[in-house]
């Protein structure tokens, strides 16, 4: 029997900053979800096999593949088909791609992201909209950082922010 929460499917797999466990809806498969560690950043503790993996299919191997690509450190781009990103403004779906456009090991201000849209003045909404990014790495919203160098803020705290942001070989 696969854990549920609420109306997805989650399992889980360690990686370097923590296990990430990933929700999902089944069929047709589509992530709904990436959550990392806690507040703390976590430990990286390998877990028991409490939340089977799903099938073995091809949109399965593809969220493997986006994430040992990832951790192995080499250029990755979102699997945009399945993400579960319904419910998002098309500004906000805009401030995902142009955040996912980010690369690797590299920061962008939330002020750059804003008038990479189009929308100079709109660094707030840039930051909620990165707030309420439910794919964190696969939507690397941890590279967006204040103009003045600050952190800013994360879903999973400042330390996995730090945490991710020093895994890419980001100086914080």
């Amino acid at each position: 029997m696969e854990n549920t929460i609420f109306d997805a499917f989650v399992y889980s797999f360690n990686s370097p900053v923590g296990v990430i466990s990933v929700t999902y809806a089944p069929d047709p498969f589509v992530l709904t979800r990436v959550i990392l560690p806690g507040k703390d950043g976590g430990n990286i503790v390998p877990i028991p096999d409490v939340a089977p993996r799903p099938p073995e299919t091809e949109a399965v191997k593809r969220i493997d593949r986006f994430f040992s690509a990832y951790f192995d450190r080499r250029p990755v781009h979102p699997p945009w088909t399945l993400l579960q990103i319904d419910g998002f403004s098309s500004l906000e779906r805009l401030v995902y791609d142009k955040t996912a456009a980010i690369a690797f090991g590299e920061t962008a201000a939330y002020s750059a992201v804003a008038k990479a849209i189009g929308r100079p003045g709109a660094s707030r909404f840039v930051g909620n909209a990165l707030a309420k990014n439910p794919f964190p790495i696969i939507i690397p919203c941890h590279r967006v950082i204040r103009k003045d160098g600050g952190l800013g803020g994360f879903g999973s705290g400042l330390g996995m922010k730090k945490k991710l942001l020093a895994f890419e070989g980001c100086a914080v």
